[in-house]
């Protein structure tokens, strides 16, 4: 009897996927917890490799190392093999300073887990929580990018276009902001590139 219910994959964001995915590997269904999100991000979510459902991932939010398990009705034997299949995409997929560092680490501790794949599916939690914060600034405050420093400054006003028309005027009054990039002007995808180069400023 076919399943009245079929899994469906929920689309891919199109804002990510107009920056320019970096990886392989993709999160879909991402349930973020913050109320237990601790040393690491409390989560969960499904993983995808080019664009297949391969398992399930997760992480309690105490410092440990990601849980990876299989999707309902997936064999153990396809999971084992789709997991080593994604520890070597993800080292494939990291730059040579990281995948140096992934040497080194096993040449360590030869019984250790390769991290890389550890990396990537942090990184990915990471892009889309810095995502969903620009959306939520985005939506209620102005938003400029300052090339000269590579920070992001807000205003409190609602990004209307007669508020930012009028915050323009004030500031060319003053003979600034022409290092300037209003965010809320942009196309998501391209606000995003700027908001991800003052986050990585930070850090």
């Amino acid at each position: 009897m076919r399943n009245p219910n079929p899994f469906v994959a929920s689309p891919t964001d199109p804002t990510l996927d107009a920056f320019g995915r970096r990886y392989p590997i993709e999160l879909k269904n991402i349930d973020f917890n913050p109320h237990f999100t601790r040393e690491t991000h409390c989560f969960r979510a499904t993983v995808y490799l080019d664009g297949k459902r391969v398992m399930k991932v997760e992480n309690d939010g105490n410092g440990g190392a990601h849980n990876y398990y299989p999707f309902h009705g997936q064999s153990k034997e396809s999971f084992r093999t789709m997991l080593d299949e994604a520890q070597e995409k993800a080292y494939e997929s990291l730059d040579d300073s990281l995948r140096e560092e992934c040497r080194s680490i096993l040449i360590n501790n030869p019984h250790a887990e390769n991290p890389a794949l550890e990396w990537v599916i942090t990184e990915l939690v990471n892009e889309h929580l810095c995502l969903k914060e620009m959306r939520k600034k985005l939506k209620s405050k102005i938003t400029i990018f300052d090339k000269k420093d590579g920070k992001v400054y807000e205003y409190k006003m609602k990004p209307l276009a007669p508020n930012i028309k009028y915050l323009k005027s004030i500031i060319a009054d003053k003979n600034e902001g022409e290092s300037y990039v209003w965010l809320n002007d942009l196309p998501e995808s391209e606000a995003f590139v700027y908001w991800r180069k003052s986050t990585e400023a930070k850090s």
